[in-house]
């Protein structure tokens, strides 16, 4: 009888071994998997990335024209539902920084003057930006996220407008 125990327990505790090696085995492989995972998305965004592409705002002010385009290097535009905006700006890593926003000053709808100022304030708290394929994120230092989608190529600023610092 404990031959017998002592075989059951042997063969439990092989079978028991066994299983937890595999298990270990298969943490391990979906533990690499998400570290590579991990770093193919977080790749950083170079000025090349960005040169000569547009992109429209998707996650705010829905039926207006929200646009930012990186038209030469270390230079942004685009359109801010009513106005047209630019700015220099500058890479660290994942870190983005305009310097002084400016605008034209086109008047119009009252909605569209709204968007315009709350969106400006809220670029200009940029902090981090991200791309991922065809969508590009800025985050405010407030945790505010700005998701554009991939809109098309964009042509060298137009460096004679008239603007005035926001």
């Amino acid at each position: 009888m404990k031959k017998l125990l002592s075989l059951v327990l042997i063969v439990m505790g092989t079978i028991f071994a066994v299983s937890c090696g595999n298990n270990a085995q298969s943490t391990d492989t979906a533990s690499n998997a998400a570290d590579t995972n991990a770093s193919i998305s977080a790749v950083t965004v170079t000025v090349t990335d960005l040169v000569g592409k547009e992109y429209a705002l998707t996650n705010m002010y829905e039926g207006k024209e929200v646009t930012i385009a990186f038209p030469e290097t270390n230079m942004v535009g685009g359109k801010s539902a009513l106005n047209s905006y630019m700015s220099e700006f500058s890479l660290d890593g994942d870190k983005i920084v305009f310097t002084a926003l400016a605008s034209t000053k086109m008047a119009g709808p009252e909605e569209d003057m709204a968007v315009e100022n709350e969106y400006l304030q809220i670029l200009n708290g940029a902090d981090t930006i991200s791309l991922n394929g065809d969508v590009l994120t800025i985050t405010t230092a407030s945790g505010t996220n700005l998701i554009y989608t991939y809109k098309g190529e964009v042509a060298a600023a137009d460096t004679n407008q008239t603007a005035t610092n926001n």
